[in-house]
């Protein structure tokens, strides 16, 4: 709850000291504590608001807390500097039409991953897939995978849940396996987002005297790329691995 208190405080320290970089990292680094400070409280771990339904580190939940993180601090930043310079409508920030696309793709993925994955929890594993993927996790030392849903691959446990686990199939036969489709949305995620806080970091830097009032832009081609990865993604949990 201090950290929610701290927010405002924080950025209206920054922009009243012509530090608007300052402002938005100490905002967005109180709702990473608040987040982190939730998951701990209502899951057990600092990390819990990743963990799903399933015990296991999700990706999807991994790019939407990413996401919201970075523009909502730095839209509470760019409103705190409107306010401050007198701004006659401080909250009207314009949002360009591809980052709302870039958005509701990353939405998609975390609605539409429970969706696709609902029909594997009624069909039965192969017990001998089953078997070999959880001794194949026994031998790499990595915890979990003591429990299934279906043919779906978790944990009994929410401290059981490990970052590999954004990158690992998600069934009972390719739980030990590296997902190709996953490891290459976390890599367009990481790029897309740190190129575009970057982005960020300069209309900071150089905010005019009449105030913040546009984000920037996203390219057609980053969100095309987004695009192909997530339905990559999507598609990729929806073929049957028996």
């Amino acid at each position: 709850m201090l950290s929610l208190i701290a927010i405002p405080v924080v950025g209206w320290w920054g922009v009243t000291a012509h530090s608007e970089r300052a402002a938005w990292l100490g905002i967005a680094l109180l709702m990473t504590l608040f987040v982190a400070i939730s998951g701990k409280s209502i899951i057990g771990r600092w990390p819990g608001i990743l963990v799903n339904e399933r015990n296991v580190m999700s990706l999807a939940r991994f790019q939407m807390t990413v996401w919201t993180l970075v523009l909502v601090s730095a839209y509470l930043t760019a409103a705190f500097y409107n306010i401050y310079i007198g701004v006659d409508e401080p909250l009207a920030i314009g949002v360009p039409q591809e980052l709302w696309l870039a958005l509701g793709i990353s939405t998609t993925s975390l609605v539409g991953s429970p969706l696709v994955l609902a029909q594997k929890k009624s069909q039965a594993p192969d017990p001998a897939a089953l078997a070999a993927t959880r001794a194949q996790l026994v031998l790499l030392a990595q915890p979990g995978g003591d429990t299934n849903q279906g043919r779906l691959l978790g944990n009994s446990q929410p401290d059981m849940a490990v970052w590999s686990d954004m990158v690992t199939g998600d069934e009972t036969s390719n739980g030990a396996h590296v997902d190709l489709a996953k490891v290459q949305m976390l890599f367009f995620t990481i790029a897309i987002v740190a190129a575009y806080a970057f982005a960020l970091w300069r209309t900071f830097k150089f905010a005019q005297p009449d105030g913040i009032t546009d984000f920037p832009a996203l390219d057609d081609s980053t969100i095309a790329l987004l695009g192909i990865s997530h339905a990559g993604y999507l598609m990729n949990k929806a073929v049957p691995r028996p």
